[in-house]
């Protein structure tokens, strides 16, 4: 069995695993990150782009509760539970019913605050620092709705959103079609959120950022992780397919929503689970002329109606939406791409979604929504950081920053107890 050792081992070649190795080699450290993929393969590659500091209310809660039997008994509706995941399920949803009650909702709400206070600025200095700051644009985004309903629904959580700390300014219908001029006629109005930014393109991000890291002297290793150990002289034991063996002082795992098993190898037992995302991307050589100036937008626009979101992408414009319970092994649903596709056609008519790539990846989460983040109570040198779920390109930049301090020895800025991974 071959035997290397190094500083630090970072497990997870994501957004959130490249920016806390970028970190922890700026503060001196030897880095080594090690992922079984090539940087940014997993749900990094194919997010939606959009820095999403609005959301500050875990999805567990009483108004999802509320809404989530009409929309599993719609086959256009925006969650999917894949029949054959239902009983694999049940101990996670039952934590998500749990963690939507009133007095554990109010922690993950501050929790998220906490985290999304510095969100974008951390965001902003991080790419900034990795030399990357031309693909993060900081025009917020717009929620718009066609009907009143939606209109009403809108406003409801732009007003939740502003007693939450975060500005939504209401824009009329005329300023939104001389903005997005391909946008459906039925677009009645919308809410602009300054405060938020998108990325041109999440993928380059990530190589951006692992590149920076090294450029900082750290190391790149595609490898697969099988198991964590401890050992008795010390530092940990990690155990490579192939036999080889990866001694480190400390040990971060950022693996996203193959964390658990890695945990598990320790002791510690996670209720992770994913929820799966699907996007189209439509090149901007599916379109030209007054086609490809319509399809062109300033920045992302989301619809209330539709539950899905449109990002100006540097390869074309891409839509995300609908989460899907289905685990990690079942296949795609083709069904979920024509929705995908059914809504972009809709929201700009005259589109031509036939050149559109399709992609499916899997959110890490957790049934409180909230991410694992901190120091293993049992294991001097073992660290976490995952679950982000639908916010790890917003919020790798103030995990990095937490992780890298905590790691040094120091403070962190926020109190860690509410991310803990014995919390359940």
């Amino acid at each position: 069995m071959q035997r290397h050792d190094t500083d630090v081992l970072v497990i997870g070649a994501g957004l959130v695993g490249a920016a806390c190795a970028l970190r922890l080699a700026q503060a001196g450290r030897q880095v080594c990150l090690v992922d079984a993929q090539p940087p940014g393969q997993g749900a990094s590659f194919g997010n939606a782009g959009h820095v999403a500091t609005e959301q500050r209310v875990p999805l567990a809660n009483p108004q999802v509760l509320r809404a989530a039997w009409s929309y599993l008994r719609d086959a256009d509706g925006p969650l999917r539970l894949r029949a054959a995941y239902l009983l694999p399920l049940l101990p996670w949803l039952a934590r998500f019913v749990w963690a939507a009650r009133p007095s554990a909702l109010a922690r993950g709400i501050a929790a998220l605050v906490a985290l999304q206070q510095t969100a974008l600025d951390d965001l902003t200095d991080l790419m900034g620092q990795a030399g990357i700051a031309d693909l993060l644009h900081h025009d917020g985004y717009l929620r718009v709705w066609e009907s009143a309903a939606g209109e009403q629904v809108a406003l409801a959580q732009a007003r939740e959103m502003a007693a939450l700390g975060v500005p939504g300014d209401v824009v009329a219908a005329s300023d939104i079609r001389t903005e997005a001029p391909g946008l459906n006629a039925e677009v009645r109005g919308g809410i602009c959120y300054p405060g938020t930014g998108h990325v041109a393109d999440p993928h380059a991000v990530c190589t951006g950022l692992v590149d920076a890291l090294l450029r900082a002297g750290g190391q790149l290793r595609q490898a697969r992780v099988l198991r964590i150990e401890p050992s008795s002289d010390g530092p940990l034991a990690v155990h490579l397919q192939g036999g080889e063996l990866l001694r480190a002082r400390q040990v971060l795992l950022c693996a996203g929503a193959w964390s658990a098993p890695l945990a598990a190898s320790l002791g510690y037992r996670v209720p992770l689970d994913t929820e799966r995302g699907y996007h189209i991307t439509v090149p901007w050589s599916a379109a030209a002329g007054t086609k490809r100036a319509q399809m062109q937008l300033r920045r992302p626009i989301a619809s209330t109606e539709r539950n899905v979101i449109m990002t100006p992408m540097s390869v074309g414009l891409r839509m995300t939406g609908t989460v899907e319970f289905g685990g990690l092994q079942l296949p795609p649903d083709p069904r979920r791409y024509q929705l995908l596709r059914r809504s972009m056609q809709a929201l700009l008519p005259g589109i031509d979604t036939t050149m559109a790539s399709e992609w499916m990846g899997f959110r890490p989460s957790l049934p409180d929504h909230l991410p694992v983040l901190g120091a293993a109570p049992r294991h001097a040198g073992m660290f976490f950081a995952f679950g982000h779920q639908h916010l790890g390109l917003t919020l790798c930049g103030v995990t990095a920053r937490i992780m890298a301090t905590l790691m040094q020895g120091g403070a962190p800025s926020i109190d860690l107890a509410p991310y803990r991974i014995d919390r359940w």
